[in-house]
Order: structure tokens, then C-alpha cells, then sequence
């Protein structure tokens, strides 16, 4: 059988250390067929086959973004802009409030993506400075790191926030002076109005991951890690669109803890469920916020903010409990920890996990991973847990890391150099819509350590470029148990391949957030070809 597509003619980044720069590349339906010297690989040439000059450009594996949410990703996109680039002022912000109330009259208003630590008045918007943007409509505004929400006095009412409302457990009420709510929510607290809004239907939820999925193809990125399934209507709707062909990208899924393993569990179904679209992944809990929003979980006090230690969600016990039962369970065990107080508690869980059932290449995976220190290393060293990264939270949210952390606390956040010398697996991911899912803004976050403002931050923690495609590529597909199918150009791996605009390699460090993807396959077919 001749192949359907050639790629020859500029370099090849392999990712397989047995066959690391390959001069062409063969595609027979949705597997690679050969690669290697390009007279071979010419020889799979037939009539039809179309050979794809790369003219210097890169052939890459398809990116893999291990960590991000979809669903949220794409219902964002319809939602209000509060992203520092769109609203820089509370000025601004509130104007895109208002413009949004009048184009849509009627139900809640929904905003994402505003940084307090870059408006211009330096603090998060009270619930007064949203009333007069919208009056009695109810309105939220999410965080960025979307642990933290700004809810108008209509919002609150509709929750049932009122001075006598006590904290739930893992969340505050932000209050002044008298006990009133000021409109921030953080952590748990913003389910109290989060709960009150319509939730999107399963056929929103499809339209939603397909205009994901479109933005994920138009970077190169092929396979991602859903991070937070929590209910039956968004696992209906990977589960359709895969089923229908549809799915945009590859999807290994994180289920809630609370909200899932008791029903996954009496069926039986275990991580690795699934085909290479849609696969069960781990079983996850949050245990803290934000470093960003001086949430995540700390030993010691924020540098700028005294008394504040951050927010653990559960208890020590209640961690051992959830993944006792989860490890029990044949699932991966996984969990959101930014703060060096949710890491080690988090560790202590995964340690006590294993060791009433031990279970080999159990692949524990720590998502974020933040704020370490060299115990934490060992410790994961030593039981084979996975760091689960953003490098570009250092880009886009950097600056604010640097106001809320000392110096020694920096030179151990998401320390991916000390990760790779002591061989610990150390995966690249986004977390959209925390922050853009742009893999080139990630290579270079990665490599440099530079913030928007181009301060350094854990300059020392910064790794090579082959590294940090390792990253993205094989590292996403041994964090899923799929690096015999995915994650480099092999002979007989999935056809999962990107090309860049250049060679990263050749690239300036400062400079790899320029780079493009210029075509990318999924499976055998190109799903976006730029023109």
C-alpha cells in the first residue's frame, strides 16, 4: 500500500532517541509507515500520495497539552473578555460589562480572565464597582486562575451571600470592615453563586469543546488532559463527539473524586478505559487555589500579605480516604497542588495510597506542582509521581508570583531543571483558559523563565529547548500511558504530527513565541493547514 502523505525536506524532530533526525517521513492512514532516509521513504510514494515540501519548516509529533479544560476553554470564548490585553482598567472593564448587557438583555452575566495584580487600581473590582455596570442583572467575574470570582450585589442574592453566610469549608467570604460581602469569592465560596446559573446543556457542551478543539488544531496541539469531569452530561459529551467522529483532539479525562468514583468504581471502570480519542483518566481532587490569587496552600505566611497561608480544600484524612479508595480502584491518582503545604499533603495521601495497595507504575500525577522544595523531589523521586506544569503561568502570571513569593521560595517554583536532573517526568500543559494555550508562549516560558514585564523568575530552573519539546510531546503520552502509541515520529505511532513555522532548535530563546504551526494531522488527516 503506497502512503497517503510524505513530509521531506526540512528537519524532522523525532522525539525517538533511536531515530532522532529522520529525513522523511511516511503516512499510510492513520499510522506513520517509515521514517528514515528519504529514498526509502520515497519508495512508499504511489500515484495518489501527496508529498508536503516542509521548505526548512519543522515536522514535529502533535503537541500534547496534559492539563487544560476544554469545555470551560470553549464556553469562554463566547463569554465577556476580562483578560488584562481587553481590559487593562476597571474603566475598561466595566465598558465590557455594560456592552455585553446590552447586547444581551436578558440573564446572567458572565466575565473571565481579569488579573487583579495588572488593573490598574491593583486590587480585585468590589461588588459595587460591578453594580454600576450592570445594575440588578446578576453578573460574575472570574479570575484568571479561575479560583477567585467577583460577584455584583444581584449575584449575591441570587446565592444567599449575606454578612451571617459562614465560610464553607476550603473557600472565603471576602467582607469589609462591617461583616458585609465585598463580591470576592475564593475557592469553594464561589460555588454559593456559581450554582445559581443555568448549566450548559450536553449539545452546549460539544459546541463548546468543537471551537476548543479548533483553536487547539490551529496550535499544533493534537492530544489534551480534561482536567475536571464532573458530571455525566460533559463525559456524554466527549463520549458523542468521539463516538460521532467529531472529537477535535485526543482526550485523556480527570474525573472528579467527589462527584465520580463511586459510580466509575461499580462498574468497574479503571484509568486507561477508553481508545486513543477518549480514554478514562485519573482520579483528582483540588486541594488549593492559587499562587497568583494567594490561595495555593503555604507552610508560612505570603511575603506581601501577613496572616495568609493560602486555602487547603480537604483535611489530611480526608486525603488518605479519597485515594486510598481511588488507588484501590485501579485509577491514576491525581491532584491540583500549587502551594508547598498542598504538595507535601498531597504527597503524604499518594505515599499512604501506595503503600496499603501497591500497585507498579502507578504514575501518581501532581498537576501544577508549584512551590517546592528539594523533600518534595525526593519524595516524588521515590514514588514515581509525575509534575504536571504550566511554564507559561511564569509569562503570563510571573509578575504576580514575584510580589507574593521571596526569592527562595522562586528559584523552587515549578522547578522543571531540577525535575529533569533528578529524572523525575515532567509534563507540559496550559490550563487554558487560566491562561492562552499557546505552546510557543510555553517553549519560550519554559526555557527563559521571563515574565511579561521580562523579569526572571527561578532564572536557574530553566531547561533546554529539546527538553521542553519532550514536554509536550512524549512526556504528555507517558503521563497517559500512551507512549508506545503517541508522543514521537516512530515507525507505527499514531499520525499525530505538526509543522512549525521553523525549527525551534534554530530559534532564539526570547524569540520561540513567534513560531507558528503551519499544518497539523490528527490520525492520518490534516486538520488545519494554514494558507
Amino acid at each position: 500500500m503506497s502512503a497517503d502523505v510524505i513530509f521531506r525536506n526540512g528537519p524532522i524532530i523525532s522525539i525517538d532517541p533511536a531515530n532522532p533526525n529522520p529525513d522523511a517521513v511516511a503516512v499510510h492512514g492513520n499510522r506513520i509507515t517509515r521514517a528514515g532516509a528519504l529514498g526509502d521513504v520515497l519508495a512508499e510514494a504511489g500515484p495518489s500520495t501527496r508529498t508536503i515540501d516542509l521548505g526548512g519548516r519543522a515536522l514535529l509529533p502533535g503537541l500534547n497539552d496534559n492539563h487544560n479544560h476544554p469545555i470551560s476553554f470553549g464556553q469562554g470564548l463566547s463569554q465577556i473578555d476580562a483578560s488584562p490585553g481587553a481590559a487593562p482598567t476597571l474603566a475598561s472593564l466595566q465598558a465590557a460589562v455594560r456592552q455585553r448587557a446590552a447586547e444581551q438583555p436578558m440573564g446572567w452575566l458572565i466575565g473571565r480572565g481579569y488579573d487583579d495584580s495588572r488593573l490598574d487600581i491593583h486590587r480585585h473590582p468590589t461588588r459595587y464597582e460591578l453594580d454600576e455596570a450592570t445594575g440588578d442583572r446578576p453578573a460574575i467575574l472570574v479570575r484568571t486562575c479561575g479560583h477567585l470570582l467577583v460577584a455584583n450585589s444581584a449575584a449575591l442574592r441570587a446565592g444567599g451571600v449575606t454578612a451571617s453566610t459562614p465560610d464553607p469549608q476550603g473557600g472565603q467570604i471576602d467582607r469589609d470592615a462591617h461583616g458585609e460581602p465585598v463580591g470576592l469569592l475564593r475557592e469553594t465560596a464561589m460555588k454559593l453563586v456559581q450554582d445559581q446559573i443555568a448549566p450548559p446543556t450536553t449539545a452546549d457542551m460539544k459546541d463548546y469543546l468543537r471551537a476548543a478543539g479548533k483553536r487547539f488544531n490551529e496550535y499544533g496541539i493534537t492530544s489534551v488532559g480534561e482536567a475536571a469531569i464532573s458530571n455525566s452530561r460533559q463525559f456524554s459529551a466527549y463520549q458523542e463527539l468521539a463516538r460521532d467522529g467529531e472529537l477535535p483532539m485526543r482526550t485523556f479525562s480527570m474525573m472528579l473524586i467527589d462527584d465520580t468514583l463511586d459510580d466509575l468504581a461499580s462498574l468497574g471502570l479503571q484509568t486507561g478505559f477508553g481508545d486513543a480519542w477518549f480514554r478514562l483518566g485519573p482520579a483528582k481532587v483540588f486541594q488549593d487555589g492559587s499562587g497568583g490569587g494567594r490561595t495555593a496552600a503555604m507552610t508560612v505566611d505570603y511575603r506581601n500579605d501577613p496572616g495568609n497561608r493560602g486555602i487547603t480544600i480537604y483535611t489530611q484524612e480526608e486525603l488518605d480516604q479519597r485515594f486510598t479508595r481511588a488507588n484501590a480502584a485501579g485509577f491514576q491518582m491525581a491532584a491540583h497542588a500549587i502551594g508547598d503545604l498542598a504538595i507535601s499533603m498531597i504527597l503524604t495521601a499518594y505515599e499512604r495510597a501506595l503503600q496499603a495497595n501497591p500497585r507498579p507504575d502507578a504514575r501518581p500525577r501532581i498537576e501544577h506542582c508549584g512551590m517546592c522544595t528539594q523533600d518534595h523531589l525526593d519524595r516524588m523521586k521515590a514514588i514515581g509521581a509525575l509534575a504536571i506544569p504550566q511554564p507559561s503561568f511564569i509569562y503570563y502570571l510571573g509578575d504576580s508570583y514575584i510580589e507574593n513569593f521571596t526569592e527562595e521560595q522562586l528559584a523552587m517554583s515549578y522547578p522543571a531543571r531540577s525535575w529533569f536532573d533528578q529524572g523525575i517526568t515532567a509534563v507540559g500543559s496550559s490550563d487554558v483558559p487560566v491562561v492562552s494555550c499557546d505552546p510557543f508562549v510555553n517553549l519560550r516560558s519554559a526555557v527563559t523563565r521571563l515574565t511579561q514585564d521580562g523579569q526572571s523568575m527561578g532564572p536557574n530552573q530553566g531547561v533546554t529547548i529539546d527538553e521542553a519539546l519532550q514536554m509536550f510531546t512524549i512526556n504528555g503520552a507517558y503521563a497517559s500511558f500512551e507512549e508506545s502509541i503517541k508522543g514521537s515520529i516512530t515507525e507505527g505511532k499514531l499520525a499525530d504530527l505538526t509543522v512549525l513555522s521553523a525549527d525551534p532548535r534554530s530559534v532564539e530563546p526570547a524569540q520561540l513565541n513567534t513560531l507558528q504551526a503551519d499544518l497539523t494531522m490528527i490520525d492520518g488527516r490534516i486538520v488545519f493547514e494554514r494558507s
